[in-house]
C-alpha cells in the first residue's frame, strides 16, 4: 500500500506542475498577442482575443500567435502591411557631396558594395534610425541585417593598411584644396570624419566611438526590438559576423588611431598656404602610444621610410598640388616639444608659364633668350633635379641648403660621377668660401653612406676630427687629394694639405687612429 501511495502522490504532482506550465504559457502566449495587436493598431476585441480584464484560465486562446507580422496583417487589416516606413529615400549623390535628410529609407537603400559612401554612413543618426524603425516592426529586422553588411565594409576599408591609406591620402588631397576656400570647413567636416577609423576624443571627453561600434549598436537594438528579439534575444549570444566586425589585434587598432588623429586634425583647421600645419592630436597620440609607434604606423600607411617623412602629396601623382608630408618630431623631443607637423616639401611650386627651359613646347618666346631664360633656368633647379643640371650658381645651392635646414630635411645622395659634375665643384667652393653656409651645410645631412664633403666641412667647421668610423678618413683624404691635385688617389707624404688658404694636417697612424686638424694657412 506504500508503494501504491507514493506513486499516486508522484502522479498527482506531476499533473499539477505539467497544468501550472500549462498556464503560464497560454499567460505568456496571451501577453504577446496583445502587444502584437497594439503595436499593428488591431482591436483585441474584434479579433477575438482576450482583453486584459478578461484572463480566464480555460478554455486556451482560439487564434495562434502568427510567425510573421504579414500573417496578421495580411488577412485582417484593412490595408497592406507598408515594408519601408513612410517616405521615400533621397536620390542618389555623389561621393562627398551635400547630405540629404537621412531616414531609415535611405540607410536601407545605402549600397556596401557599389558607390559606398563611408562619410554619409558616418553622419547617421543610429538613435534616430532606430525610434524611426519601431513604428514598423517589420523593418527592424531588415535594418538589422543592412547594419551587419555595412560593418564588414567598413572593417575592410579602415584594418586593411592599403585601403586607409589610399582613402587618407584622398581625403588629404581635399584638405589641401577645398579647405581654403571653404569658410565653413571647420563647422563642417568633424561631423563627416569623426569616428571613421576609432574613436575621435577631444580634451576632456569623447566626440564619437568609432563607426562599427555604432552599427553593432544599431544591430543590437534592431534585433531586441523586432518582435523575434523580444522572445529569444535575452538568452541569445551576439551574431559571429557582428563580432568579427569589431575584433581588432593591436597593431590595427594603432593604425586606425594614427588614421583618426591625421583626421581629426586636418577637420580642426584649414589650409594656410604655405605655413607649416602643426598635427596636435597625432602629437598628443604620440605622447601616449611613443613616437616609434606612430612613425611605423605611418610608415606602413603611406608607404614610406621608418624614419620620415612621410610624403602624403607627390606632384608626380598629383600634378595640380606642391609635395606636402608628414615631418616627425626631433630626436629627443618630450613633452610639449614633441611634435608632428604637415609641411611642403618643396617651395617655389611653379606656375604656368615657369619652370620651362628655353625652347621648351609652351615656353613664353618673351623668355626664351637672355636674361629671362637664364632666370626661368634658375628657378627650374631644385634639390631633385640638380645633379643633373647643366648650369648651376652658389645662389640655387645656397637656396637648397637653406629650405633643407629649415624644414629639416636630408640633401639627397649624389650620383656616383657627381665629382664630375658642375653642381658639385660649385657646392664646394661655396662651403670653402663661406662660414655661414658651412655652418647651414653642417646641420644638413646626406642621406645613405656619408661622403667626403661632409666629413671635409665638418672638418672645417669644428677646426678638428677623429673618424668614428675607420673608412672614413679615406673618404676625407679622397676629398683632399682631388682638392689639392685633382686626383682622389694622392697622399702627401707629410700628410699635410695646402688649399685656398686652409691647411689640414693628419696625425696617428692605422694603429692607434688618425686625429686631422685644420687652420687658416698664411
Amino acid at each position: 500500500m506504500t508503494d501504491d501511495s507514493d506513486a499516486v502522490r508522484i502522479l498527482r504532482e506531476r499533473e499539477r506542475r505539467r497544468a501550472l506550465e500549462r498556464a503560464r504559457i497560454d499567460d505568456e502566449r496571451r501577453d504577446r498577442q496583445l502587444e502584437l495587436n497594439r503595436l499593428l493598431g488591431l482591436d483585441s476585441a474584434e479579433l477575438g482575443q482576450p482583453t486584459a480584464e478578461d484572463t480566464p484560465p480555460e478554455p486556451r486562446p482560439t487564434i495562434e500567435v502568427p510567425r510573421t507580422v504579414e500573417e496578421t496583417a495580411g488577412p485582417r487589416a484593412p490595408t497592406p502591411e507598408p515594408k519601408l516606413p513612410v517616405g521615400t529615400p533621397s536620390p542618389p549623390r555623389a561621393i562627398g557631396g551635400a547630405l540629404h535628410p537621412q531616414t531609415v529609407a535611405d540607410f536601407l537603400t545605402t549600397d556596401p558594395v557599389e558607390q559606398f559612401d563611408m562619410q554619409a554612413l558616418n553622419c547617421f543618426r543610429f538613435q534616430a534610425l532606430v525610434e524611426a524603425a519601431r513604428q514598423d516592426i517589420g523593418t527592424l529586422s531588415e535594418v538589422a541585417r543592412h547594419a551587419k553588411r555595412l560593418m564588414a565594409r567598413v572593417k575592410h576599408e579602415v584594418d586593411d593598411p592599403l585601403s586607409a591609406g589610399a582613402f587618407l591620402r584622398d581625403q588629404v588631397l581635399r584638405w589641401y584644396q577645398e579647405s581654403p576656400n571653404d569658410p565653413n570647413w571647420s563647422s563642417i567636416m568633424p561631423e563627416r570624419w569623426a569616428g571613421l577609423f576609432a574613436e575621435s576624443r577631444v580634451s576632456g571627453g569623447r566626440l564619437e566611438p568609432w563607426l562599427n561600434l555604432r552599427l553593432g549598436w544599431l544591430h543590437d537594438e534592431a534585433t531586441r526590438a523586432s518582435w523575434l528579439g523580444r522572445r529569444l534575444i535575452k538568452g541569445l549570444a551576439r551574431d559571429r559576423e557582428v563580432k568579427e566586425a569589431l575584433e581588432r589585434t593591436p597593431g590595427q587598432l594603432i593604425h586606425a588611431e594614427v588614421a583618426q588623429a591625421l583626421l581629426d586634425d586636418l577637420a580642426t583647421h584649414a589650409r594656410d598656404g604655405d605655413a607649416p600645419f602643426p598635427l596636435v592630436r597625432l602629437s598628443e597620440l604620440a605622447v601616449r602610444r611613443q613616437v616609434t609607434t606612430i612613425n611605423d604606423s605611418l610608415a606602413i600607411l603611406f608607404n614610406a621610410p621608418e624614419s620620415g617623412p612621410f610624403v602624403l602629396l607627390h606632384p608626380n601623382r598629383y600634378p595640380d598640388c606642391d609635395e606636402l608630408l608628414i615631418r616627425p618630431p626631433t630626436a629627443g623631443a618630450s613633452g610639449a616639444a614633441l611634435a608632428y607637423s604637415l609641411v611642403p616639401g618643396r617651395s617655389g611650386r611653379k606656375g604656368p608659364g615657369r619652370g620651362r627651359g628655353a625652347g621648351a613646347p609652351g615656353a613664353d618666346p618673351a623668355t626664351s633668350s637672355g636674361e629671362g631664360a637664364a632666370g626661368d633656368e634658375d628657378e627650374e633647379i631644385d634639390a631633385s633635379n640638380i645633379w643633373q643640371a647643366e648650369v648651376v650658381d652658389s645662389s640655387t645651392w645656397r637656396r637648397i641648403i637653406t629650405e633643407r635646414r629649415r624644414e629639416r630635411r636630408r640633401l639627397d645622395s649624389p650620383s656616383k660621377d657627381c665629382r664630375d659634375r658642375p653642381a658639385y665643384s660649385v657646392l664646394r667652393d661655396l662651403l670653402l668660401e663661406d662660414s655661414d653656409v658651412r655652418q647651414a651645410f653642417h646641420s644638413v645631412k646626406w642621406r645613405g653612406r656619408p661622403a667626403g664633403l661632409p666629413l671635409l666641412i665638418s672638418l672645417l667647421q669644428k677646426g678638428s676630427m677623429t673618424p668614428e668610423v675607420a673608412t672614413d678618413h679615406e673618404y676625407l683624404e679622397a676629398e683632399l687629394g682631388d682638392l689639392v691635385q685633382g686626383d682622389p688617389q694622392w697622399h702627401p707624404p707629410d700628410g699635410r694639405w695646402k688649399f685656398r688658404g686652409w691647411l689640414v694636417v693628419r696625425e696617428g697612424s692605422h694603429h692607434d687612429g688618425f686625429q686631422y686638424t685644420a687652420t687658416h694657412a698664411e
